[in-house]
């Protein structure tokens, strides 16, 4: 019994030695500054085409940035080009990477100046004719760029493709419904964004967004850059709060689940326009008064359509009573304005219906029509008293 377990091992062995071609350390680099060009792992791989589609690791620690290097490599050689080449990372370091064909063996260049950069390398390797334990021995690292002459040369794209609901460090979340959250580890919309400021920066909102009442929000900004102060990220998606808040959007969140509303920040991070909690927009004022839109200076428009209900066709109805023009001389020298329009104090006060004066202008034109008509019937029967009395005097 144990000589059989003892041949099963070899021959298990010897399987995978043979055919499982995995290749656990077959080089390494380190370097205690900066490199000069960066590292360039020359392989005894050689170009040739369809023999050879190794996949490799390259593990290490990348100290300039505090952190892991965990690269998966993979490539195939196909009509004399790179060929569906990609990498991934698993770590904190992504250096862009570059394959090349020097002198028919390829390089692997990493265009990355790491200080302290320290890495090796394994691979796997199976079924095709380039593919031998020879391949994937007496590898080196060097510091040097690929030679001028090297053909071709490929930049490899980094793919990291993730199925189902990813959670990155309780805070950022995206799901295979195509949902990506901020905050937050269940997105209710295609961007949910749930950062929250605490209620103890009143002060802060209070120069973001005049008369936000309540100190708590979400925030999507860019920050500007100043000569003096320290710059500190902006909260919110782009960047955390900063002293130079450039431009921005806040969405204010209410006391409860109501009376939300968005402050819109522009140039050096001052409120612009807002959108209030019961849907009114406010643009260079944040007092709405009685008005769906709020405008604090003026408004430009090639064209403009107001939906008017009622107009002043009544003046030509047959029961319409037309004042008489003594009465209307009266009331303009007693008010000095026409009857039914809106005094200089009234208009200074409450501001000008713009859709009403149209309806009160119309009016008072249609009644001067029926005037102008009155007094052309007026002259006709004039002129045919004075026709009537020159013939007969005529006659005589």
């Amino acid at each position: 019994m144990r000589s059989f377990l003892l041949v099963l091992f070899l021959t298990c062995s010897l399987v995978l030695s043979v055919h499982a071609q995995y290749y656990e350390d077959i080089c390494s680099f380190s370097i205690n500054q900066t490199p000069t060009y960066g590292a360039k792992i020359k392989t005894n791989i050689p170009f040739t085409n369809s023999s050879a589609m190794p996949t490799l690791i390259i593990e290490g620690f990348d100290y300039s940035t505090s952190s892991p290097l965990n690269l998966t490599l993979t490539w195939y050689v196909f009509n004399n080009v790179f060929y569906k080449s990609s990498v991934a990372t698993a770590g904190g370091s992504n250096p862009p990477i570059t394959l090349a064909n020097e002198n028919g063996k390829i390089s692997i260049f990493l265009d990355y100046k790491s200080y302290y950069l320290r890495f090796h390398v394994r691979a796997f390797a199976k079924g095709l004719t380039a593919e031998t334990a020879e391949n994937f021995s007496n590898w080196t690292v060097v510091d040097s760029a690929l030679i001028t002459d090297a053909s071709p040369v490929t930049t490899v794209s980094y793919r990291n493709n993730y199925a189902g609901t990813v959670y990155l460090p309780d805070s950022i979340t995206a799901t295979s419904a195509g949902k990506f959250g901020v905050g937050t580890l269940n997105p209710r919309a295609s961007l949910d964004v749930a950062t929250t400021l605490p209620d103890t920066v009143t002060s802060v909102l209070g120069r973001l967004a005049p008369g936000n009442t309540v100190a708590d929000g979400t925030y999507l900004g860019v920050k500007s850059y100043s000569a003096s102060g320290t710059n500190i990220p902006m909260f919110g998606l782009i960047s955390k709060y900063a002293a130079f808040l450039n431009s921005g959007i806040i969405f204010n969140k209410g006391s409860n689940t109501i009376g939300g509303y968005l402050t819109f920040l522009t140039n050096d991070g001052t409120e612009q326009m807002r959108l209030d909690k019961n849907g009114n927009l406010l643009i260079g004022t944040t007092i709405t008064g009685n008005f769906k839109l709020a405008v604090a200076g003026t408004i430009g428009a090639k064209k403009l359509q107001i939906t008017q209900s009622g107009w002043a066709d009544y003046v030509f109805n047959p029961g319409y009573k037309l004042p008489s023009l003594a009465e209307v001389e009266a009331h303009i020298q007693a008010n000095h304005r026409l009857p039914e329009i809106p005094s200089e104090k009234e208009i200074s006060e409450k501001g000008l219906d713009v859709a009403e004066m149209q309806k009160l202008q119309m009016q008072k034109i249609e009644e001067l029509t029926l005037y102008l008509i009155e007094e052309h019937k007026a002259n006709l029967k004039l002129q045919q008293e004075v026709a009537e009395l020159k013939r007969k005097i005529e006659n005589k």
